[in-house]
């Protein structure tokens, strides 16, 4: 390393201090040789600064150098291994809630209506409204989705216009269920952001991962086993889904200690939280999906297992004031075969819409279909009650021309795949 080479923003810095500055906006690449010219090509047509500061050797050691003299000179061996590793200590205690009896009801009109204002269920398009989506028209599948341009659960945009391959982005979050299970909280966000970019036409095998840990008081050993099973879970779904994380971000303690108005100390904490994001491709853009329903006559699938009693931590019980205990489980395996199969019918075009069944459940998934497409539907759905809601991972809901029916039912078999009505040319009304 030479690092009279580094950029530096500002003159005077001694060799220490360029050394181990933290400065923000840096990248380290390691890179060819052969192939630095073109590199160096590609980042001046952009107009990025990019500099040689050194390169790989085969003496077992990292030398640091500032204007020919030395100023580090340390084996590997001990960099890799030579400082003793922090030994942390955890705990588990699993908690208990109050499991609600919810009186059944006939009519769930009300409760669908009342589930669709809830902040977490409800339009978000005056936010997205804020941004610009448009940028180079690249995009293909936007944020607002069809005629009723309702938030959709991912997004596809067009990088290159010398092809027709896209990149399908998409997330997946549940910081309630870390209220039970953060094992669960954890395996479920990234569950879902798979399902999303699935849904909307990604190559199920070309789709990597990004995590983002929000946590709190991660000294406390509770808190830090808990962050321990969450990052377990990750491991064994990108091991199963061979979706590789390529990059995170993490914040472990996100509490505040102050005073109220009456000079009283208050401590708060967010919920342990994991936000996973998934980039994948598509590699024919007009297979992309959306979540709208597109023509009257369409017949409408269930892909996947409802639980009815998977609601704790769902968007129901938060409505109701509860937590429960029951948080949904997912089985990877299981799931991995049906996104497979699924991403074979998008690419086979017999899909013509697709909505993944995350927060709200089935009654959400479907009305945001509805809304968004402007349209109505009848269905005879496999739960009831407050099933309708239960957010059981692993489900989409789908629309597909009556003609490709056959041909569409032969590839989802064995998958959990319910006829459960079609679309109808008198829409819903609802307000988001």
């Amino acid at each position: 390393m030479d690092l009279d080479k580094v950029p530096l923003k500002y003159p005077g810095l001694k060799p220490w201090q360029i050394w181990v500055s933290e400065s923000q906006e840096r990248m380290t690449l390691a890179v060819e040789k052969n192939n630095w010219n073109r590199l160096k090509n590609l980042f001046t047509r952009r107009g990025v600064e990019a500099t040689v500061i050194g390169e790989f050797t085969d003496s077992g050691r990292a030398v640091v150098k500032f204007k020919t003299k030395k100023i580090m000179d340390l084996k590997l061996q001990w960099l890799h291994e030579g400082f003793p590793k922090k030994r942390r200590k955890t705990k588990l205690i699993k908690r208990h809630y109050p499991e609600p009896k919810l009186i059944a009801r006939e009519n769930l009109t009300t409760e669908l209506k009342q589930m669709l204002h809830q902040l977490n269920l409800s339009s978000f398009e005056f936010i997205t409204k804020q941004y610009d989506h448009e940028v180079q028209g690249g995009s293909v599948i936007k944020p607002l989705q069809g005629k009723g341009e309702i938030n959709g659960e991912a997004t596809v945009m067009r990088p290159l216009f010398t092809s027709n391959k896209g990149v399908v982005l998409s997330q997946g979050v549940y910081p309630r269920y870390s209220l039970i299970d953060t094992y669960q909280m954890a395996a479920n966000s990234l569950d879902t952001a798979v399902r999303n970019c699935v849904s909307a036409g990604a190559n199920f095998n070309q789709i990597a991962l990004l995590d983002n840990f929000c946590w709190c008081s991660s000294n406390d050993l509770q808190r830090l086993g808990e962050l321990e099973q969450a990052a377990k879970a990750c491991y064994d779904l990108a091991t199963i889904y061979k979706t590789p994380f390529i990059s995170g971000k993490d914040s472990m303690f996100n509490d505040f200690i102050g005073f109220d108005d009456k000079g009283k100390q208050v401590e708060i904490s967010i919920l342990p939280t994991l936000l996973i994001s998934a980039i994948g491709i598509i590699d024919d853009i007009t297979n992309s999906v959306s979540i709208d329903l597109k023509f009257p006559g369409d017949l409408i699938y269930i892909l996947g297992e409802t639980k009815d009693e998977e609601l704790g931590g769902s968007e129901y019980y938060r409505m109701k004031g509860y937590i429960g205990n029951h948080v949904p489980q997912v089985d990877a395996v299981k799931n991995k075969k049906l996104y497979i199969a699924l991403a074979k019918a998008i690419e086979q075009r017999l899909i013509a819409s697709s909505i993944a069944v995350t927060r709200g459940g089935l009654a959400v998934a479907l009305a945001k279909s509805a809304l968004a497409g402007s349209l109505g539907l009848e269905v005879d759905l496999p739960c009831s009650g407050e099933g309708l809601f239960s957010e059981s991972s692993g489900r989409v809901v789908v629309s597909i021309n009556p003609k490709n029916k056959s041909q569409f039912e032969k590839i989802m078999a064995g998958n959990g795949c319910y006829l459960v009505g079609k679309v109808i040319r008198k829409p819903i009304k609802a307000c988001l």
